[in-house]
């Protein structure tokens, strides 16, 4: 089990957010807050340089992101689940819970049934991706279809970059690659095998392929490390390509970057990009804040 971070002790006011993917179950506990009417104003973006390897990145002065009202984060293996449920034992019961998984919302994770620790919990609210929400626009042939988890990450990357188009690239079990106008409209996006599914393909779908962990290199002289470096370039490129098609018609088109294997792509990349390090639970805590919004005036 992971801590990615931590802060004061989570309280009874707080919200549970949970991401529920194909390997790893990441969640956090954020001080419950509320929207104060409109959506917040777009963040200043500003493009540096990383003048180690000489690839453009994208810094930003943060505004009221979910990251300043984080108590404690963490990420757990779908298997550790049960670990997971012990240490929330000795937590205070939270406010709300919200959930996005992969499996959609009529699929539970048996798992799951480890995290029911506190008799007076909240019914959790499982997200699905809808015709609008939080300022953004589904333009999905069918909306329903759309992964709960690729709408999360859409509406935190549109609290992010405010009015500018961006693509956002979630780098997990499979690596997505979505549009959002600067309207906030997703206007459709690409799926792709992710970096460890590709590595394991090789292995598993080949007579002598190692299942071995390698490193980026630019000259590989093992075969581990070959691997590696061509998973990597055929992710970097692949992200490049659809960002160079779609900055065609979105000028200053912002690449945003999240996921488990984002810090391994991030250094790959030759084009700006801005690393968050969980897209989805952002969009998590806005979907949150707009469901306390609604029910504080009911």
């Amino acid at each position: 089990m992971q801590m990615l971070t931590a802060g004061r002790v989570p309280s009874a006011s707080d919200w549970l957010l949970i991401d529920v993917g194909n390997t790893f179950l990441k969640w956090g506990r954020y001080a419950a807050t509320q929207e104060r009417g409109g959506h917040e104003a777009p963040q200043a973006l500003t493009i540096s340089t990383n003048f180690n390897n000489d690839t453009p990145t994208i810094t930003s002065q943060v505004h009221r992101t979910a990251l300043e009202h984080c108590i404690v984060q963490g990420r757990v293996l779908l298997a550790e689940i049960p670990i997971l449920a012990i240490d929330w034992r000795e937590q205070a019961c939270p406010a709300m819970i919200v959930i996005s998984s992969v499996a959609g919302t009529r699929v539970r994770n048996p798992l799951l049934r480890a995290l029911e620790v506190w008799n007076d919990a909240p019914s959790p609210r499982w997200i699905s991706s809808l015709d609008e929400e939080c300022g953004v626009h589904n333009r999905y042939r069918n909306p329903g279809q759309l992964g709960s988890d690729r709408w999360a990450a859409l509406i935190g990357a549109r609290a992010l970059v405010g009015s500018h188009a961006a693509l956002v690239v979630v780098c997990g079990t499979a690596t997505t690659m979505d549009l959002l106008d600067r309207e906030g409209n997703f206007e459709g996006g690409s799926i792709m095998p992710g970096l460890g599914l590709m590595q394991r393909s090789l292995h598993e779908r080949t007579a002598a392929l190692p299942d071995a962990s390698g490193e980026y290199l630019q000259y590989p002289r093992q075969t581990v490390d070959a691997i590696a470096s061509g998973c990597l370039h055929a992710q970097a490129g692949a992200v490049e390509r659809v960002f160079r098609q779609y900055n065609d018609e979105h000028p200053k088109l912002i690449c945003v970057l999240s996921g488990g294997a984002a810090r391994m792509l991030s250094p790959r990349l030759e084009i700006a990009h801005r690393l968050v390090d969980n897209l989805v639970l952002e969009g998590l805590f806005h979907i949150a804040r707009q469901m306390a919004a609604i029910q504080s005036k009911t």
